[in-house]
């Protein structure tokens, strides 16, 4: 019996080594990768876009294709896009194309307004001061909201004597434009400068009110929020001096205040 036993046991162990040596089982085979061919890293985006949309890094994905296919679609090294702010396509891309940093247009490059502007639209440019600027982390692409300071007193505008505030007495702000597209920002890079030139995105309708706007006041700037909050934005005199006497009226031998 011992010996039927072992008979059958080294009969067993011959049989898979056997198949073992045949390959015939290949538990936990470790795939081999061939090296020898070169990839490259390419990039496509996750959305398609049009001339002038906005790229951010979410919208870009990387990943690696054979040499081969790369050199056929003009990519000869690996791909690595550097995006800064307002920077925008600068024609229609689709999200299977490759593309490359060329597709792409920066502030301050040739042509980045006529690509970044709405069929359309105009732009028009006028300079604030540096301390004027109240739009704090405004940037080439947001979105602004156009006040004008004004005086019923005098013309405090471009086109006053000395352009200085003489009297508060009738002093007011209100708002202009809504939601209007940055598309450059000149003196970006010199903070020493007094004058900040800007060009926004208007409609036709739109020029004729900051024209007159530059010439009888005062021009202000915010990040636009929404359309309800540039509304609220007016204030006179009253609302930073409530106890100022604007109008003073003599009857008789009294004064009184209104």
């Amino acid at each position: 019996m011992s010996q039927r036993l072992f008979f059958v046991i080294a009969v067993l162990t011959i049989t898979i080594g056997l198949l073992g040596l045949t390959g015939m089982f290949r538990f936990n085979q470790t795939p081999i990768v061939d090296t020898s061919v070169p990839t490259f890293q390419v990039a496509q985006l996750q959305t398609p876009l049009k001339k002038g949309d906005i790229l951010t890094r979410e919208n870009v994905r990387y990943f690696r294709v054979k040499e081969q296919k790369a050199m056929q679609n003009g990519i000869a090294q690996d791909t690595r896009l550097e995006i800064v702010g307002g920077m925008i396509a600068a024609k229609d891309i689709s999200n299977i194309s490759y593309i490359t940093q060329n597709d792409f247009i920066s502030p301050g490059d040739p042509g980045y307004i006529e690509a970044a502007i709405k069929p359309g639209m105009t732009p028009y440019s006028f300079s604030l001061t540096n301390r004027d600027f109240l739009g704090s982390g405004i940037a080439v692409g947001d979105y602004i909201d156009v006040l004008v300071l004004t005086s019923d007193d005098q013309n405090i505008g471009e086109s006053g004597r000395n352009r200085s505030i003489n009297s508060f007495r009738t002093l007011s702000v209100s708002p202009l434009l809504n939601n209007v597209k940055i598309l450059a920002i000149e003196g970006d890079n010199k903070p020493n400068s007094d004058s900040l030139p800007i060009t926004i995105e208007l409609a036709r309708e739109q020029v004729g009110k900051m024209v007159i706007a530059r010439r009888i006041g005062i021009i202000e700037v915010v990040k636009s929020l929404s359309q309800s909050a540039a509304i609220s934005m007016n204030a006179d005199t009253h609302d930073v001096l409530p106890n100022f006497k604007s109008v003073i009226e003599i009857r008789g031998q009294n004064k009184a205040f209104n």
